[in-house]
């Protein structure tokens, strides 16, 4: 049975982030290069805070490095090191196989940055989880020569933009565009040591040179001078750079559409505590209702919403986005910890991803469902102004639709969380829509600016028209600043 946080590890010979070996039992030789590079990847910021990828490695060394190979397998390591009982099911639940390939990648990356200059490297082949060593002699890189810029000449029907003003070749006169001090170069003995090994340059080839040369830093130069920006784009960077970080993993959540047409037969919502052990699957098994067998199996399905998946695409695609720490992870995957040690971008409504429910009391718009049909579900207004409604609800008025955004603190306030939810599959989609949009989150974001250049949480309730499941331009309903009454930061 899963459970939501990890049990004490107390198997004999391990404990986790260890500096004192004496009081944590370990018979180890604390000289041991082995051990002590497991330390530093360990302790380095390409591990970040997870101390369960951590706990996971000095697990895995510890056992090589006693020879107890026989102990480093998925279920050991499911006990060991993530508190699973002693007969869970790693079929069904993945979490070591999933932590595997991170680890392995913030392998890789300790030894690309931080632990470039290592002698010792550590590989964790695929297809187990038994730490390999090898002796590895850093390359030298001799310092390069200068080499001379290729020309990149125009041909006479292409123009030359300069300072944004387009000349044509043939207006273009050596004195014209190169700098006086370029221009010293082409006197017979700046060009001695060239004519030597080329040969004498006739002065077309060298007007060609320096021309070539000239253009490409010109062009450098250009590209270097658009600091203005737009100013929705600045501010739509500064949220995107807190969401995906190099120091933290960001997971994308979709929403888990089966668990939405399962509760809808059952008509009663899954916590997240069912949600995460399982035992919501098993529950339904004991109802005596029709067809319980094929809504149990429903549960089972991993089903998600191609607007969902439309906006995770255009997410990978944003300019902020660190590829190594951005992971895609199912709802039912997800683990407590990411929402510790990560970033998270959760999609859907409570419904269909209950993570959402952790954060509820950081939120001024939550989803209500009612599983009674006469009775509307919606977004409920926790803390409503004067003329705001306290439901923002589709029943009768199916031609509308409402979703969310919402930016909080993670649950250690080391990181942020999105959570990007409508009341059916238009509603995500006009949040998704507008949360894109530079132009259209521009006003909030300025007001959500800190002095510092950060952003405090903010939320949005947003609405649009309804078009055969297909969301029209979203607008604002509802503008909230900063968490709710009695909610701070550090929560």
């Amino acid at each position: 049975m899963q459970i939501l946080e990890p049990s004490p590890k107390v198997a004999t010979g391990f404990a986790p982030q260890l500096p004192d070996f004496a009081s944590a039992g370990f018979q180890l030789n604390a000289e041991d290069p082995r051990w002590q590079l497991a330390l530093r990847i360990a302790a380095s910021g390409t591990l970040g805070r997870s101390q369960l990828l951590s706990d996971f490695l000095l697990y895995i060394v510890d056992r090589s490095i006693h020879g107890r190979t026989d102990q480093i397998t998925e279920q050991q390591i499911g006990v060991i090191v993530f508190g699973r009982t002693e007969d869970y099911d790693s079929n069904e639940d993945n979490i070591v196989r999933s932590y595997a390939r991170k680890l392995r990648k913030r392998i890789e990356e300790y030894f690309a940055t931080e632990g470039s200059k290592e002698t010792l490297r550590l590989e964790i082949p695929r297809g187990g989880y038994a730490p390999i060593f090898s002796e590895h002699i850093p390359e030298h890189t001799p310092e390069h020569a200068p080499v001379l810029p290729t020309p990149v000449l125009p041909t006479p029907e292409q123009p030359i933009v300069i300072a944004e003003k387009a000349i044509a070749p043939q207006e273009l006169s050596t004195s014209a565009i190169i700098p006086p001090h370029v221009a010293e170069l082409s006197s017979t003995t700046a060009l001695n040591p060239w004519t030597r090994i080329t040969g004498k340059l006739s002065p077309g080839l060298l007007a060609a040179l320096l021309l070539g040369a000239f253009l490409g830093s010109a062009g450098t130069l250009l590209r270097n001078s658009r600091l203005v920006v737009p100013r929705a784009e600045a501010l739509s960077h500064t949220l995107w750079k807190q969401v995906f970080s190099s120091s933290n993993d960001t997971f994308i959540v979709p929403s888990d559409d089966g668990l939405i047409v399962m509760q809808h037969h059952i008509a009663r919502p899954v916590p997240l505590t069912a949600y995460v052990n399982g035992t919501y699957k098993t529950a339904i098994q004991t109802d005596s209702a029709p067809g319980v067998t094929e809504i149990a199996r429903l549960g089972n399905r991993r089903f998600t919403s191609v607007v969902d998946l439309d906006f995770a695409a255009h997410l990978a695609q944003l300019k902020e986005v660190v590829p190594a720490r951005m992971m895609i992870r199912y709802a039912r995957d997800l683990r407590m910890d990411d929402l510790r040690t990560g970033n998270a971008i959760l999609i859907g409504s409570d419904e269909s991803d209950p993570w959402i429910e952790l954060f509820r009391p950081q939120l001024h718009f939550s989803f209500r469902f009612e599983p009674d049909p006469d009775k509307p579900s919606g977004f409920a207004n926790l803390y409503p102004r004067t003329g705001e409604a306290t439901l923002y609800t589709t029943k009768g008025q199916e031609e509308q639709t409402y979703g969310i955004i919402a930016y909080v603190p993670n649950l250690t306030n080391s990181g942020h969380v999105l959570i990007i939810a409508g009341l059916n599959t238009a509603g995500t989609q006009a949040a998704a829509t507008f949360l894109l949009d530079p132009a259209l989150m521009m006003p909030t974001l300025q007001k959500a600016r800190t002095a510092n250049g950060d952003l405090q949480p903010f939320e949005l309730l947003v609405g649009a028209g309804n078009v055969a499941t297909n969301a029209s331009t979203p607008h604002i309903i509802l503008e909230r600043i900063g968490l709710p009454p009695g909610q701070s930061q550090g929560h």
